[in-house]
């Protein structure tokens, strides 16, 4: 028995062992069944299966199925288990009558043996939905000497469910890989959990008629008499349209606000299909009003209400067949026409007039996809519907599957779901794997305490360091303006040191993530001004060190918006990237940045510098290397002098700005850009002795010559022949020189001269216009 968690991979799992028993020296001769239970997972299991190599076949006939397994060849195969069913025996019209029953009368016969061979492994997956049927006997009877393996996401149920439960038909588990396990490992997120409401499932007579009456307390008493007659059971009342409409209006709310700023979608499970049908209505009602709500604002966000108004709900659900009801063929064919389901798995394409059904947010179903259906964009479910025992804990892992920007999966409840999660729960029968199932669905407050601890990681990096007020100034507790300055020019300083500004990323990126796993819930609410408030130090760090690796790309849209706006409040345009040393504005945002501060104005003109080398090294190394030292002295030499500091940094900057404007030693420009590469490739120290300058400026002049003459042929940087042909040419000239070092590294100073050449293409072939084209 193999518990693997939903979601986890046991279709790969059971592929796997398929594809060691075929590699195996004594075992790949065995015959192999693969058994589900489901259309799509066959098709999923099937795809998966190409791995195995070879041919799979798909039986798809009870006739087929005799065939095929009854035969001694090692073959690879797949089944639907009801292929395993048998027919009971209908009864003849006047029998029928007689008897007063339609019911057919059960087989007098059994499944009988397909193949007695030992040398036969099956692979049944989802097993603890089927084995406690006729169709688990059967397939034991069909192969009574096989090895039998059964896979499950679900854990096995207790003694309540009889004596055939799936444990006592395979033994014990030779594997398990359980929710946490997959939450910890990555390959599944946890589940949150967050009731709405606990009137929507009135479980006794009092519940259901004070639901009643506050449903319905503008009525007459004669009204609610003939509603109630209409509305006489539970399940009518989780029909109810007024009901819906109050839910779906506080669903859309909900969405709008948790989930749908991050991009993703939601799956709604409802009671019934006319309950399903009802919810769609209700949701586009309910998102229709929010647009009118927003419209009516004094400042209209259009592009919000653009996206707004792009959103819809789809209903899945099955046919009834020949007699359905219109509105179960119309919400069919709707979503037929849709294509509700691969276009719900897609990402929101709100510029594109074609790809409108990516609006789809809201999936409504009954009974479809509840299991085995696997959208990793969905990240919430709305439950209205009783679910029970394992069935419960499939569905609600729906949302558990990873995406990139998803930290959680929420469940939101509307039918009273955490009393059906206690009984599903009590179904297993180790306290362990109780234990291991609460762990896997949590409260959202849950994350609390995860936020709180990530905080105080953060304050802690700045104590450790002496940064003092830091907890005062990020909470706003500070008197003044001047004190809350001086915090952040201390912080910052800080942050100066890559290491520590590393650290302060990391652990600012988690605390924002905890902040947006629980954003708008009130209990993140005492922590919104100090979000504001880090991620201030983080924009004037990034400013100032000219550190693009400092952003919210990771931290949710939610959170985004929130320190986004909050820097805006203040002048700071946060899509706006740092000012770059060679922009025509850039002392006079030097000088707004520093507000005065003669050591923050010198920081930033630094890294400044400091960025625009590493960025440029590969256009002219020597050049850039030199200015990089330059920097360094300058620093050494003027320690703590920060007014003069400036000014020289300000000088240098003039030079990086200009770049190497001619050549020297009676050398053109390129030839000295390539006579300094090479010579701090080729001698120790970066120095070339004296007696050999005569010859490598000559041969400079020549390499630059050559490197005209070819890198202009059309292609040349994607043609290996012609770039071959060119570095031949280089490595004899270096060899002919006579020089010893370069005779000796020849093959790498000639692919450094070429890398050389590649990044300064535009600069060699100016004034050569017409040479060599082809």
């Amino acid at each position: 028995m193999v518990w693997h968690t939903q979601g986890s991979g046991k279709s790969l799992t059971m592929v796997f062992v398929a594809r060691m028993l075929r590699a195996s020296g004594d075992l790949n001769d065995y015959k192999i069944l693969l058994i589900n239970d489901r259309v799509d997972l066959e098709d999923q299991l099937a795809e998966t299966a190409t791995l195995i190599g070879g041919r799979v076949h798909v039986i798809e006939s009870r006739k087929r199925l005799r065939e095929q397994l009854a035969t001694d060849s090692s073959d690879i195969n797949m089944v639907m288990v009801h292929k395993f069913q048998l027919h009971d025996q209908s009864l003849p019209l006047k029998v029928a009558e007689a008897l007063g029953t339609h019911q057919t009368i059960p087989s007098s016969q059994t499944f009988g043996v397909i193949n007695h061979s030992s040398r036969i492994v099956l692979m049944i997956d989802e097993a603890h939905r089927t084995q406690s049927s006729d169709l688990g006997d059967n397939i034991f009877e069909a192969f009574p000497n096989a090895a039998r393996i059964a896979f499950t996401g679900t854990p096995l149920i207790t003694e309540r469910h009889g004596e055939k439960k799936t444990v006592k038909r395979f033994g014990d588990y030779i594997d398990t890989y359980r929710l946490m396990d997959a939450v910890e490992d990555g390959t599944t997120l946890q589940i949150l959990y967050e009731g709405r409401t606990a009137d929507a499932a009135p479980n006794d007579k009092y519940g259901f008629e004070t639901c009643f009456e506050n449903l319905f307390k503008d009525r007459s008493e004669e009204e609610l008499l003939a509603i109630k007659k209409k509305y006489g059971a539970t399940c009518d009342l989780l029909e109810a349209e007024q009901r819906i409409a109050a839910i779906a209006k506080d669903m859309v709310q909900h969405y709008l606000e948790h989930i749908f700023p991050n991009g993703f979608k939601v799956q709604v499970v409802c009671h019934s299909k006319l309950a399903a049908v009802h919810y769609q209505k209700a949701i586009h009602q309910a998102l229709t009003d929010h647009a009118a709500r927003l419209e009516a604002e004094p400042e209209p966000n259009y592009e919000l209400i653009k996206k707004v108004r792009f959103l819809k709900a789809t209903v899945v659900i099955s046919s009834d067949g020949n007699n359905e009801a219109a509105y179960i063929t119309e919400a069919r064919k709707q979503a037929k026409a849709w294509n509700a389901v691969d276009n719900f798995c897609k990402p929101f394409d709100f510029d594109d007039p074609d790809k409108s059904n990516s609006g789809i947010a809201f999936l409504v179903v009954c009974d479809m996809l509840l299991t085995g259906f696997d959208a990793p964009i969905e990240q919430v479910m709305y439950l209205d519907k009783k679910i029970r025992e394992h069935t419960l804990l499939q569905t609600i892992a729906r949302t558990n599957r990873v995406r990139k920007g998803k930290q959680r999966g929420y469940v939101v409840d509307y039918i009273g779901l955490t009393n059906n999660l206690t009984d599903a729960l009590t179904l297993y029968a180790a306290a362990d794997e109780q234990q291991e199932l609460a762990l896997g669905l949590k409260s959202i407050t849950s994350e609390v305490p995860v936020l709180e601890e990530r905080y105080q990681r953060l304050l802690q990096l700045f104590a450790e360091h002496k940064v003092v007020k830091v907890r005062e100034f990020i909470e706003g507790k500070l008197a003044s303006i001047e004190e809350d300055a001086a915090v952040v020019h201390e912080a910052v300083k800080l942050l100066k040191d890559e290491k520590i500004r590393a650290d302060f990323d990391v652990y600012l990126k988690k605390f924002l993530m905890s902040l947006d796993i629980i954003l708008p819930n009130q209990a993140a609410h005492p922590y919104r001004v100090s979000a504001k408030r880090l991620g201030y130090f983080m924009s004037v760090a990034k400013e100032r060190y000219k550190d693009t690796s400092l952003d919210l790309g990771d931290a949710g849209q939610k959170v985004r918006d929130l320190i986004n706006e909050h820097l805006i409040s203040l002048g700071i345009n946060p899509k706006v990237p740092p000012v770059e040393l060679l922009s025509e504005d850039f002392i006079a945002n030097l000088n707004k940045h520093a507000a005065g501060n003669a050591e923050a104005k010198a920081s930033e003109m630094e890294h400044a510098i400091r960025k625009h080398c590493t960025v440029h090294h590969d256009e002219d190394p020597a050049f850039y290397k030199s200015l990089a030292e330059k920097v360094e002295k300058l620093i050494d030499q003027y320690q703590d002098q920060w007014d003069k500091l400036a000014e020289e940094l300000e000088n240098l900057r003039t030079v990086a700005i200009e770049g190497r404007k001619q050549g020297e030693e009676g050398m053109s420009r390129e030839a000295t850009t390539f006579y300094e590469h090479v010579v701090n490739e080729a001698f120790a120290n970066g120095a070339a002795p004296t007696d050999v300058k005569p010859k490598m400026k000559v041969l400079m002049e020549a390499i630059v010559e050559t490197l005209q003459h070819s890198i202009g042929s059309i292609d040349f940087w994607h043609n290996s022949d012609k770039q071959k042909k060119t570095r031949s040419e280089i490595k004899t000239a270096l060899t002919l020189t006579g020089i010893t070092e370069l005779k000796k590294n020849r093959e790498r100073i000639a692919i450094e001269i070429m890398k050389l050449a590649k990044n300064r293409h535009d600069e060699l072939l100016k004034g050569t216009v017409g040479v060599n084209k082809a």
